[in-house]
């Protein structure tokens, strides 16, 4: 199995250039970065639709991200992107836009996974953000 796996693997990305590279390189290349530095993520967003980053909502926004755990954050990234990895070379490479999406709702967060877009009411409180978030996280499946 493992030579079936190779001979593709080497078809892809040409057996060379994969010579040269250390493990880690390699692993980072397949699997992408581990470190989930939201921090990052928080100064390379961009804003659109009226919001800014001293927006209530967004400082809300940033608040409760940054109470969450490794866990909420890759179901963050899920739910916003599709993918709960870090792309190579960090979140501050990620293209990740908050758009707003109406006034004070009971809508939860949605998605334009496709462009890293996080369409966001403008929640009145930290506990409504808080609260619709992480019930849009938790029950995002995909389609």
């Amino acid at each position: 199995q493992f030579a079936e796996f190779k001979a593709g693997f080497d078809r892809i990305c040409g057996s060379s250039y994969v010579r040269y590279m250390q493990p880690q390189e390699l692993e980072l290349l397949v699997c992408g970065c581990s470190d989930l530095d939201f921090g990052a993520l928080e100064s390379s967003t961009v804003y659109d639709g009226g919001y800014s980053r001293t927006t209530k909502v967004i400082e809300y926004f940033w608040q409760v991200v940054g109470e969450f755990g490794d866990d909420l954050k890759r179901k963050l990234l899920f739910f916003a992107t599709s993918s709960d990895r870090v792309p190579i070379g960090g979140l501050s490479k990620l293209q990740f836009v908050i758009a707003k999406n109406g006034g004070d709702s009971d809508r939860l967060p949605t998605s334009h996974t496709c462009f890293n877009v996080l369409l966001l009411p403008e929640y009145s409180s930290l506990e409504k953000l808080r609260e619709r978030l992480l019930t849009a996280i938790h029950n995002s499946e995909g389609f």
